[in-house]
């Protein structure tokens, strides 16, 4: 008797298989802009603060007020594209980001500016969620779909990368501006890729968790205000005081919504799973520790060391090259051995480069500089996809995409909170090796969570 033949997903026409590439062109596109922008932005943040007399204070306000609202909404995104369809929240984000751009490139006081960022936060986490799920909707077949959301990963690795370099030559030839004006065409033309080439995905009802969404929004908000103003205000001002009390009155209300809602934004169920939360833990020390370092040292090297934004944006490069190293060799080859072997193996050559750091002092010490970054780097290439494996292995199927924003928001927090707490020490004589240790810390724990609690 003669076995029955597997059903398999029918051949894509030649049209189909146009219509996905241009789609996946658009998500790319889209996905590319969201993360250049805060990579690139780092080296700018000297000039920005020259040109609009900005503090240090107020330039960490530049980049978190564009994390936290970021952070904020990836959760309701997802609910918001099941609702009203991922390929119209997709659109509607990616134009609000465009605009976005142009208004931070218009704004005339660091105000302003500000307040554009916020606007350009809110727009790049609407826009993030819709991506993968539009490419879900674009590749049907499960090898094609493997590909596709492998090339989405390699854009946002590579605006990762290109970032601080990218951003340096921009502003050395065209000044702080150009870096948003660049997303206006850009924009413009995924916006018109996006509309000829991709398809709407199926509508269902599903119910935005708006007080769940607003406590956390409070929470986030007030404890990174605390970080960023707590040292220039006194930590034993009113507002220093005020501050963490909102925070946890904020994160409890939080906590109470989800465990009564019926449409949770957050199922507080995921975290039954030590694994997933180890993975998720992990996801924002990684963030802290290497956003926060890259804050750091683009601030640092042009204050105290008097480069410009592309001379700075040079010094990056090794740490660029060691990231696609580790991401593209390194992690594929040891892909097999699992995320234990994957995160603990990357967290520790991060932690050996981040104690490098350390050592570094002035000029004379630059190639050490190379060094430690370049070690860090290629530690960060290993880890950024490894956290992504280990918590969707973590968790039960059925909650995957809950499970990688939870992921996701962890990692954007965790973001805001380096830039806050490690910007903080760049006004101290020590603050480069206080900020190291700190990194270095960070990395460190993520090893052992990972060789503690994942398999």
């Amino acid at each position: 008797m003669t076995a029955p033949a597997l059903a398999k997903t029918p051949p894509a026409t030649a049209g189909g298989r146009r219509t996905a590439a241009w789609a996946l062109a658009a998500v790319c596109l889209g996905h590319f802009m969201v993360l250049l922008d805060g990579s690139a932005l780092n080296v700018a943040l000297p000039a920005i603060g020259r040109d609009m007399h900005g503090s240090i204070t107020a330039l960490q306000w530049v980049v978190n007020v564009y994390t936290i609202p970021l952070a904020s909404v990836l959760l309701t995104a997802g609910a918001l594209a099941d609702r009203w369809g991922a390929r119209r929240l997709f659109m509607m984000a990616l134009g609000a980001f465009t605009a976005t751009s142009l208004l931070c490139a218009a704004g005339p006081t660091l105000g302003t500016l500000i307040g554009a960022r916020f606007l350009q936060g809110l727009a790049a986490g609407g826009l993030l969620p819709t991506t993968l799920t539009i490419i879900a909707r674009s590749y049907e077949d499960p090898m094609e779909r493997a590909k596709a959301i492998t090339a989405w990963g390699a854009t946002g690795g590579l605006a990762l990368v290109a970032g601080p370099l990218g951003g340096g030559l921009l502003t050395d030839l065209w000044g702080w501006r150009s870096i948003f004006v660049i997303n206006v065409p850009v924009g413009l033309a995924t916006l018109y890729l996006a509309r000829r080439h991709v398809r709407e995905t199926p509508r269902r009802a599903a119910r935005a968790d708006l007080p769940g969404q607003v406590a956390g929004v409070v929470a986030l908000s007030a404890v990174t205000a605390w970080l960023i103003e707590g040292g220039p205000l006194g930590w034993t001002s009113t507002l220093a005081i005020t501050l963490p009390v909102v925070t946890l009155l904020a994160a409890a209300v939080f906590v109470l919504i989800e465990r009564r809602s019926a449409h949770p934004m957050l199922p507080l169920g995921v975290f039954r799973s030590a694994a997933f939360s180890a993975s998720v833990t992990a996801g924002f020390a990684f963030q802290f520790a290497g956003y926060g370092m890259q804050f750091m040292l683009a601030i640092y090297l042009q204050q105290r060391w008097g480069l410009d934004a592309l001379e700075t944006g040079a010094l990056f490069v090794p740490f660029s090259l060691a990231w696609i190293f580790g991401t593209l060799v390194i992690n594929r080859r040891l892909v097999g051995r699992g995320p234990r072997v994957l995160l603990s193996s990357g967290a520790l050559t991060a932690t050996v480069g981040a104690l490098l750091l350390l050592g570094v002092d002035g000029r004379a010490t630059t190639p050490l500089l190379l060094l430690a970054t370049g070690l860090t780097g290629l530690g960060c290439g290993v880890l950024s996809p490894s956290l992504n494996a280990a918590a969707m292995q973590s968790i039960d199927p059925a909650y995957a995409g809950i499970g990688s924003g939870v992921l996701n928001t962890a990692r954007q927090a965790g973001m805001a909170m380096g830039v806050a707490l490690l910007g903080t020490f760049i006004v101290m004589n020590d603050g480069l090796r206080i900020g190291a240790a700190l990194v270095t810390a960070c990395f460190a724990a993520i090893a052992v969570l990972a060789l503690r609690s994942l398999r």
